[in-house]
């Protein structure tokens, strides 16, 4: 699979960005989308599990649920060998 950053919409750009540091949860990549693009903080809320679903998809991102003892949820990503080599 041949992919670059050009064929990747801006939040997933920031995500894949922020994600270059280290695994982060759903809500700190919601605000960075939120820092760094046109999104509201609400908006990129709403919109953060779809974008993670999508660069889980396409191979750059490792993402899934973390539950806590009371049945809550949060996703968390981390970027794959593959997301890791886009980004440099």
């Amino acid at each position: 699979m041949h992919m670059t950053l050009e064929a990747l919409c801006q939040p997933e750009l920031v995500v894949l960005r922020r994600l270059s540091s280290g695994p982060l949860t759903e809500f700190e990549l919601a605000h960075e989308v939120a820092v760094h693009s046109g999104y509201t903080p609400e908006q990129a809320a709403d919109r953060v599990a779809g974008w993670l679903n999508e660069l889980r998809e396409k191979g750059l991102i490792w993402a899934g649920s973390l539950l806590n003892n009371h049945g809550q949820a949060i996703m968390a990503a981390a970027l794959t060998k593959l997301g890791r080599e886009l980004v440099g």
